[in-house]
């Protein structure tokens, strides 16, 4: 059976989607991707159908625009995009479909094969989601309590029939419409407050995280995800992220390089974190991330 696979983007974000979507084309032939779009041109949609065709994908184009103007008329924090809020409709967008559907934020790049994940047992769960590197400080200031993990959701992988019966989306919106603690992140910080109890962890290798690098997990990756500004993005020119070269050659093949790379730099305080992990043995360098992680918590958030 096909791989359902999911992506959400507006116009910003239309070049780095359609390199992300073809990445999953590749390794997943005969994939059925839907591109969930908020305000698409026509060239961009034809631009990721393009770029997921070219590797024996089939394609469709869904349009939440409508979906995404109720979310944001709620005035919850969109973070960089409120197109990432289309992540909580899938079940209902996939409304014909059963089984398992995973979204992948556009920020990612398939490495391998997703059968393994697809065949992960998620029980009742309507959610599998792979740990996040938040401090505990974060967590509890986001309404976790002691001992709950923050995930992820850059890469979420959905049953969709635990999902509707669970009623899910609508608890969601009934959260965002009256939220019971602050969302520096948007969606991801909702759906981990509220979905806790109910989520199936996964491998980090199928969410690692830029963090990971700098932290030395030894799983092999298998989606990465180019999260935050750690070690720079790769479409930032002065990017450090050691598969950078891999993502960029790929964008290349794909004609998109010229489309996804910036002028952006990345931004000072990752150009010195990035400088000291090459510079300082892991075992010197490890703690002192964590401590300015839990620094830059204290500072942006007074916890």
């Amino acid at each position: 059976m096909p791989l359902n696979i999911i992506y959400a983007s507006d116009e910003k974000y239309a070049p780095l989607t359609a390199v992300a979507a073809a990445s999953a084309a590749r390794h997943n032939r005969g994939a059925k991707v839907t591109l969930l779009g908020r305000g698409l041109e026509e060239g961009s949609v034809r631009m990721v159908q393009t770029a997921v065709e070219r590797f024996g994908g089939s394609f469709r184009h869904v349009d939440v625009e409508d979906r995404l103007e109720a979310v944001a008329s709620t005035g919850a924090n969109p973070y960089f995009s409120y197109a990432a809020y289309a992540r909580i409709f899938v079940p209902d967008i996939l409304a014909e479909d059963s089984g398992k559907a995973l979204y992948l934020d556009s920020d990612t790049f398939v490495l391998k094969p997703l059968d393994g994940l697809f065949a992960t047992d998620m029980g009742e769960s309507p959610l599998a989601l792979a740990p996040d590197v938040c401090p505990d400080a974060y967590s509890g200031y986001v309404g976790l309590k002691n001992g709950e993990t923050y995930y992820n959701t850059g890469v979420a992988l959905f049953d969709l029939a635990n999902w509707r019966r669970n009623d899910c989306t609508a608890r969601f919106l009934r959260e965002i419409a009256a939220p019971s603690a602050p969302n520096p992140l948007g969606d991801q910080d909702v759906i981990v407050r509220i979905f806790n109890g109910e989520i199936t962890p996964l491998s980090p290798e199928w969410n690692f995280l830029s963090q990971y690098t700098l932290l030395s997990r030894k799983e092999e990756p298998s989606i990465l995800h180019f999260s935050g500004n750690t070690l720079g993005r790769p479409w930032f020119r002065g990017s450090r992220h050691p598969r950078r070269a891999e993502y960029r050659a790929f964008a290349e093949e794909l004609g998109l390089l010229g489309k996804v790379m910036t002028s952006k730099k990345v931004p000072l305080a990752y150009r010195i974190e990035a400088a000291l992990y090459a510079l300082l043995p892991g075992f010197a360098f490890r703690p002192l991330f964590r401590a300015l992680h839990r620094l830059h918590i204290r500072l942006a958030y007074g916890v």
